[in-house]
């Protein structure tokens, strides 16, 4: 499987504005996963035990999905309404040779702080479900609707890592960056 299993390549020019940055974060990987997160829900719950056993393996793997879907629906809450509009105010601040505009918070660098402890603790819960699915491998006989659906789980899995890493490694540090020049 690709990197990006969006087929997207990302770009990381550290001259792209902040907002550029947000924007394509929200378009490729917010959007995926609010597409992706009810579809997969939906085809957890139509799959039976026959389709997908051992007789755990269903029920293990919509626990842990669940967990894993409830924390990134607040996650992208707070990233698209909190987060993300406090850097687009920098980004134009910083076009318009602006000073540092106010915000929420005395610094952007509390609610990085908060969006990264919010991606390990998906990153553990997807780390669970990584283990109940056997790595997103399907059992021997499952059926193919069983075997699709661990395979939009994988997906899910490589996009999440991809958009962490995007967020972690060249939005968060750009972010800090720019408050950090901003009088």
């Amino acid at each position: 499987m690709d990197q990006n299993p969006l087929g997207d390549d990302f770009s990381e020019d550290p001259k792209r504005p902040l907002d550029e940055l947000c924007d394509i974060i929200v378009a490729r990987h917010h959007a995926y996963l609010h597409r992706a997160l009810p579809l997969i829900r939906a085809e957890l719950a139509r799959l039976t035990e026959p389709e997908c056993a051992p007789a755990r393996l269903l029920t293990d793997t919509r626990e842990a999905f669940a967990d894993v879907a409830h924390q990134l629906q607040g996650h992208l809450a707070k990233e698209e309404h909190v987060l993300f509009p406090a850097l687009e105010a920098l980004a134009k601040a910083d076009r318009e040779g602006g000073s540092r505009p106010a915000l929420p918070f005395p610094t952007v660098l509390y609610p990085i702080r908060l969006m990264e402890s919010e991606h390990a603790r998906i990153e553990a819960a997807m780390e669970r479900l990584r283990q109940v699915t056997h790595a997103f491998v399907a059992p021997e006989g499952a059926s193919e609707s069983c075997r699709h659906c661990l395979s939009e789980l994988s997906r899910l899995d490589a996009d999440l890592r991809e958009h962490h890493r995007v967020e972690s490694e060249v939005l968060f540090p750009l972010a800090l960056e720019l408050e950090r020049r901003l009088p």
